[in-house]
């Protein structure tokens, strides 16, 4: 027995390397399977806390119904400290998350992003925002000041 393993450990050698590699070729194509669903997710996970951050903005409209039309308040200053003020915040904090996973961490899809510019140039150019924006801007991200700057901007200009 010994006599044929060192005459054919060349093959035996060649054959195990073989062996090895299409286990190893296995093993990554699984890996990468599972790399792949472990992002998918985590980006379901991502986009759904957005969502629900957001919905409870929207719970909040709902039980404070004048709060959004306060938004509207051609004489506010950005400095009330009122209702406005928290939702401005908590809706700027959650556009910024989504910034971010769009711009930064690459985990939202092109059309997932185009739905949050949309919502926010519903709720950007609102005057107490506007005027918010201007007294808090530089507590946020550079790039997503930017971009706030950007849609305001293009929002005076329809």
């Amino acid at each position: 027995m010994l006599d044929w393993i060192d005459t054919h450990s060349a093959a035996v050698a060649a054959a195990s390397t073989v062996v090895l590699v299409a286990i190893t070729a296995y093993y990554a194509w699984a890996t990468r399977a599972l790399v792949q669903e472990t992002h998918f997710s985590l980006q379901a996970a991502a986009r759904a806390t957005l969502q629900q951050r957001l919905d409870r903005i929207s719970e909040i409209c709902i039980h404070e119904p004048g709060l959004f039309t306060l938004l509207d308040d051609e004489n506010a200053t950005g400095e009330e400290k009122d209702g406005r003020f928290h939702i401005a915040n908590m809706f700027l904090g959650v556009l910024e998350e989504a910034h971010m996973q769009y711009r930064t961490e690459r985990s939202m899809s092109p059309e997932d992003w185009g739905a949050w510019v949309a919502t926010a140039d519903t709720f950007l150019p609102r005057p107490y925002i506007v005027r918010y924006w201007r007294r808090v801007a530089r507590t946020f991200e550079p790039n997503f000041q930017r971009f706030v700057n950007e849609r305001l901007e293009a929002a005076q200009l329809n």
